[in-house]
């Protein structure tokens, strides 16, 4: 089934890839990148661009690994400590028919 799920975003993916290549053919006008005191030589525009574009995805995806860290941490904290509560409670037995006191019916209600 997960087969089934993934041949749309193989589609998607070729047909991004396709878009990806057609803005780098479009943008091949050379620019420099200048970072700090260091200058790159020469490249093209939509390399840059893309370029910029993958950086932003992996450093998107180290922070919300460290977020996906952070809560399975927190998960994990809690689950302890709902076991923990949970050994301390004891569960109610079913008590006897004879342990039970017997009320007096007010007759409101039957």
């Amino acid at each position: 089934m997960i087969g089934l799920k993934m041949i749309p975003a193989f589609f998607i993916l070729m047909v991004m890839t396709y878009f990806g290549i057609q803005f780098v053919e479009a943008n091949r006008d050379e620019v420099y990148v200048t970072v700090a005191s260091w200058q790159s030589r020469p490249v093209a525009l939509g390399f840059v661009v893309i370029t910029s574009f993958f950086i932003g995805m992996v450093f998107t995806a180290a922070l919300s690994l460290a977020e996906v860290l952070r809560l399975h941490v927190v998960n994990h904290r809690l689950r302890r400590k709902v076991s923990d509560l949970q050994s301390f409670t004891q569960t109610p037995s079913t008590p006897n028919p004879s342990d039970l006191t017997t009320t007096k019916a007010s007759g409101r209600f039957s």
